[in-house]
């Protein structure tokens, strides 16, 4: 099945968030069932193992009742799925099926499920989450028998995910599911509401009339929201009499309505009415956030719904308060006191590093050593994860930040000029080193780009006090004292060298490289004077880590000599390295290839090496790196790059393939699948792998099916 039978599954809810490319690799699995009609599908209590999707025709869902009755609980019809637990558990039918008309219906099996699992995990993720969107709406939209005997299968799994006493979702539920509605929202552009609510004193109403009457107010508050909000509105106990929801598609002011009449409603329930003593009636506040008006992640979104709902606490309760827009806040910058604050900054930034994707930085105007090098640094951290980093300079940097630059060049480190065009994709803006906004280096376009609700702003600053102001979003500023800005960069990426899941999911090897040692050092040794004017006993520490590193670095891949003691030494070294990195740029480059969608280098081992005898593994490595992003942006879809490793430490050949910044129509992680790749990893639009060398013999010929086999994939008219 293709063409009409694929444009018809895009209409279908669970495969919504697929491309056409992913619904044609489904189609594959599913097989073809044709009813007459009252023909039977299935009877209750048979062995379930197979979702079915209605293409033609409709079906009638029925449960046997204890007096022998037939009793109907649901119609379904063209578009239609149902059947989706069954593939996960197999649990017996728990009512019977039977076609209405003539129809024609898809079958998934558990089986098939299991392989679409097997060759492509991302696409049987996306399918489950449709599935636990769509089960979610029918819990909302249908009566408790249908609930609890035909959408789950069985009673323990809607236990799993309800709160016993008001039969809404519970608060696991709810972190289960956060991030895949937000993740939603911005793949469809569209808005979403979160709204934080608990009752009115109480507290005070348990002490004064008793357990019951508490537990009497938060049934009526949950009933108030099932009987205003919508079917696809998720309602959640988080806790007590705390509430929280999920408006999808909606923005600020619709919400905002919607609330109101359920804080309404609450209050008119009349539950204390007739019992005396000072709490004669139950009402409840909200805070409401909106994304991308208040926030551009989920902890933001979460910390200005909470703050919208202690301001309607704060004004009288018995009331909605919607979350201020979100802007940079003109105050003070203070140091962060406490290290669990600190670090819970720095995860919320690691957050960012390791799940967006395209990253602006900005420094201040006529930059110093720390504010070039803590953009360099933090961009090359970025590049560690195969996020796009870009890095504005309103005027040219001083001559003495070549190798700076070279460093950003050899990396595909973009740097942008007043003339050039702001990259595509753009999600986050990280602000380094600068004491207040009226001092970033940037261009109107740049600051318009600031004042976007969509974009996160991240701020990295050892500014603080006197007239000192706020420009990150509130959770993602790292502004403390520290030697330079330079200095956190560094303490992030030693938290980041602890958390061996991600590296290992990123497949990042080495991340202290020699470049980013050498980024962050200069920022310390440029504002500290090579650390004279180092104050505590903290910024000392951080010094010594990266001097150290710095210089053991170097006397293993360099030069012999150490502890380096002007900047001029320094920088003489790096201009050192910055031709060799060049030298090894250039030589790959050279050997590129171009079929219809892939620019490719196939490296030989008689180059390799001539490489491996004139440069160390990082040079290596970060070189590769920039070659094929420059092979993929050349050739508009897919860079492709091919070496061997040194045989003294490995009997691998390497492979990296980058898809272009414009052309996003294929996961690059499916080509793992095709591939038959067992040691490789990556995201969709970069990966790496690694080969036996013994399994390649003749590169140039291995390369040449490659490239075939990938062609195929990416476009399957092509020849």
């Amino acid at each position: 099945m293709s063409g009409p039978a694929s444009a018809f599954l895009e209409t279908v809810g669970i495969f919504s968030l697929l491309d056409r490319a992913e619904i044609e690799g489904v189609l594959a699995h599913l097989a073809s069932v044709d009813l007459a009609e009252g023909e039977l599908l299935f009877r209750e209590g048979d062995e379930g193992n197979e979702l079915f999707i209605i293409r033609e025709g409709g079906v009638r869902v029925s449960l046997c009742l204890p007096d022998g009755s037939d009793h109907e609980i649901a119609r379904l019809a063209a578009g239609d799925f149902f059947g989706e637990m069954s593939i996960f558990d197999s649990a017996p039918r728990s009512a019977s099926c039977r076609a209405l008309a003539a129809s024609s219906l898809d079958r998934l099996s558990k089986a098939g499920f299991n392989a679409i699992i097997d060759q492509n995990p991302r696409v049987a993720l996306k399918l489950m989450y449709r599935m636990l969107n769509v089960t979610t709406q029918r819990l909302r939209d249908t009566g408790s028998i249908v609930s609890d005997m035909v959408t789950w299968g069985e009673s323990a799994r809607k236990r799993a995910v309800t709160d016993e006493l008001t039969g809404v979702y519970n608060r696991r539920f709810l972190e289960d599911s956060l991030d895949g509605y937000l993740a939603e929202a911005r793949e469809k552009g569209a808005p979403l509401s979160l709204v934080m609510a608990d009752l009115d004193h109480f507290r005070r109403t348990n002490e004064l009339h008793g357990q019951e009457k508490g537990d009497e107010a938060i049934k009526g508050m949950a009933n108030a929201f099932r009987s205003s909000l919508r079917p696809t509105d998720v309602i959640a106990r988080y806790g007590g009499d705390e509430f929280l929801l999920i408006l999808p598609s909606t923005g600020p002011q619709e919400a905002m309505a919607l609330m109101s009449a359920v804080c309404a409603k609450v209050a008119g329930l009349g539950i204390l009415a007739h019992l005396g003593g000072p709490l004669f009636n139950v009402t409840t506040s909200m805070g409401v956030a909106s994304w991308p008006e208040h926030a551009a992640d989920l902890p933001g979104l979460k910390a200005a719904a909470d703050g919208a709902l202690y301001r309607a606490k704060e004004e009288g309760r018995n009331r909605v308060i919607c979350a201020v827009p979100r802007q940079p806040v003109v105050a003070a910058k203070k140091r962060i006191r406490s290290i669990r604050a600190k670090n819970a900054v720095i995860e919320n930034i690691v957050a960012a590093i390791t799940g967006r994707s395209g990253f602006l930085l900005l420094g201040h105007q006529s930059p110093d050593d720390d504010c070039i090098a803590s953009m360099v640094s933090f961009a090359l951290v970025l590049r560690k994860f195969s996020a796009d980093a870009s890095i504005y300079f309103g005027s040219p940097p001083h001559e003495r930040f070549r190798y700076l630059l070279d460093i950003c060049r050899y990396n595909s480190i973009r740097l942008l000029d007043p003339a050039a065009r702001l990259p595509a994709g753009v999600d986050t803006i990280v602000v380094c080193d600068t004491p207040k906004p009226s001092m970033i280096d940037a261009s109107p376009a740049l600051h318009e780009l600031l004042r976007s609700p969509k974009v996160l702003r991240i701020e990295i600053d050892h500014h603080i006090g006197a007239d000192s102001e706020y420009c990150g979003d509130e959770g993602y500023r790292l502004v403390t004292e520290a030697s330079s800005a330079s200095e956190l960069v560094g303490h992030i990426v030693l938290k980041l060298e602890n958390r061996a899941d991600l590296l290992e999911r990123h497949q990042v090897g080495e991340l202290f490289s020699r470049n980013l040692v050498l980024s962050v050092l200069t920022g310390i040794v440029g504002d500290s004077h090579m650390g004279q004017y180092l104050k505590s006993r903290r910024e000392k520490k951080y010094y010594e880590i990266f001097s150290t590193m710095f210089n053991g670095m170097l006397s293993r891949k360099t030069v012999k000599k150490t502890n380096f003691f002007t900047m001029d030494e320094v920088f003489g070294e790096l201009q050192k390295l910055s031709a060799a990195e060049a030298g090894c740029y250039f030589a790959m480059w050279d050997k590129r290839r171009m079929s219809q969608s892939i620019a490719s280098v196939a490296l030989s081992e008689q180059t390799m090496k001539t490489l491996h005898e004139q440069n160390d593994e990082e040079t290596i490595v970060s070189t590769a790196r920039a070659v094929v992003d420059a092979l993929a942006e050349e050739s508009g879809k897919l860079g492709l790059l091919a070496y061997y490793d040194n045989p003294q430490k490995s009997d691998l050949v390497q492979f990296r393939v980058r898809r272009a910044a414009g052309w996003k129509k294929y996961d690059l992680r499916d080509l793992l699948t095709l591939l038959a790749i067992e040691n490789g990893g990556g995201h969709e639009g970069a990966i790496g792998f690694r080969v036996p060398r013994a399994l390649v013999p003749d590169l140039d010929e291995y390369m040449g099916r490659m490239v075939q086999t990938i062609e195929t994939a990416i476009d399957p008219q092509s020849p």
